[in-house]
């Protein structure tokens, strides 16, 4: 069988294979015949190819003019066209939402930061309205959506779990609630396993050596692992819910400690303004937030040192058991606490009395927009997956 464009599942495998080349260039433009060298399929079957996919918008003719190094006419250069297709991402979490609109190359092209509301549905709502008030200021709509949500997330029943930070996800089914909203493919995620996903996208052609972990410590605290690349979720989709994670065993009728009652973001400030009731002192107002307590430790402040050593420690028993289990070469700290790299400092002091070879700690870099840089790349995958197919099928 010859590899001409009109060959049916022939013709996507070539569209593929010239669609991957582009990818591959971006921002360099290609001509004609640098993607036949690229990809080994004939120029008669890159030029239809290429023309059938300029009609449908999805690459054009570069308005950079190639170099003149060569006698004759030059030869026209090829790029994808970034708005050709856009995805919806967003990152739900107790208290804020970010959403943003990304184009075919993941370039957040619009982004806003709300308040979360009072339950998961009012939530969804407000990230319903943004994003479609977004999507009016670009061309061609949304065709994928990757929304994180704070919880487990089971996707065999559309159902939220174990969101202890935002109520109402019990009663709501968020993937048919955004698909009957958008005509889009539409994936939800527990929020940290977007955030990991985000890291591994900052790495880029410089991933850890082996798996990695990324615990994100906030208003709650969860690890999102990434084993071989690819995201880890356990059996049931339930890895990853560090903060629950017991400190110790309970004394009879006592209630457990887990490590969310000690290092989470609240847990954190109750913990500051016992230490000024039990007489530690401080330059600080007993209800001081977290990073000015983890500031004033820094300088020796008494009552916040002690806090921040708690804290540590709590943490640093947690990473050793995950090294125990899982054996990451990297920890990246990120969320409102664990990108603080006084906390980081005092994780690793506390690991190393631990742990024979710890991993390497690090203080995200990606800020609020971790888990969101996750989502981008997950929506990418659905985008690229059916690109293709959706161009050229459409024509046979």
């Amino acid at each position: 069988m010859g590899e001409g464009s009109g060959s049916g599942v022939l013709r996507l495998l070539n569209g593929q294979r010239i669609v991957d080349a582009l990818f591959s260039a971006h921002p360099t433009r290609m001509s004609r015949a640098g993607i036949a060298r690229a990809t080994g399929l004939s120029k008669p079957t890159v030029s239809a190819l290429i023309a059938d996919m300029e009609l449908a918008g999805l690459v054009r003719i570069s308005d950079e003019s190639p170099s003149s190094g060569s006698i004759g006419r030059p030869a026209a250069p090829y790029e994808l066209v970034p708005t050709a297709r856009h995805s919806v991402v967003a990152d739900v979490g107790a208290t804020k939402i970010l959403v943003g609109v990304a184009d075919l190359f993941g370039n957040l092209v619009a982004e806003q930061e709300f308040t979360t509301g009072p339950d998961a549905r009012a939530a969804l709502e407000r990230v319903t309205a943004a994003a479609s008030e977004m999507l009016r200021g670009v061309d061609g709509g949304c065709h994928a959506m990757c929304v994180g949500v704070p919880g487990i997330y089971r996707p065999d029943r559309d159902r939220v779990e174990q969101a202890l930070n935002l109520p109402g996800f019990d009663s709501l089914a968020p993937g048919a609630y955004l698909s009957e909203r958008f005509d889009a493919r539409v994936h939800v995620e527990n929020d940290v396993n977007l955030a990991a996903l985000g890291e591994l996208t900052r790495m880029g052609d410089e991933p850890a050596d082996g798996d990695f972990a990324a615990i994100s410590v906030g208003t709650g605290i969860g690890l999102g692992m990434v084993v071989g690349g690819d995201l880890y979720r356990g059996g049931t989709g339930s890895a990853g819910e560090l903060g629950s994670l017991l400190l110790s065993p309970p004394e009879p009728g006592e209630a457990p400690v887990t490590l969310e009652d000690v290092a989470s973001a609240p847990s954190i400030r109750k913990r500051f303004g016992r230490a000024i009731e039990d007489g530690h002192r401080s330059g600080l107002d007993a209800s001081a937030d977290v990073p000015d307590i983890f500031a004033a430790a820094a300088t020796g402040d008494a009552a916040a040192a002690a806090v921040l050593d708690e804290v540590a420690a709590a943490m640093a028993l947690a990473v050793s058991h995950l090294c125990l289990i899982a054996d990451p070469t990297r920890v990246v700290f990120g969320g409102g606490v664990g990108a603080n790299p006084v906390f980081v400092d005092a994780v690793r002091d506390r690991l190393s009395r631990l742990v024979a070879a710890p991993p390497e700690l690090a203080a995200s870099t990606l800020g609020r927009q971790a888990a969101l840089v996750g989502a981008v790349s997950m929506s990418l995958r659905f985008i690229h997956e059916s690109l293709v197919p959706e161009i050229l099928g459409d024509q046979q």
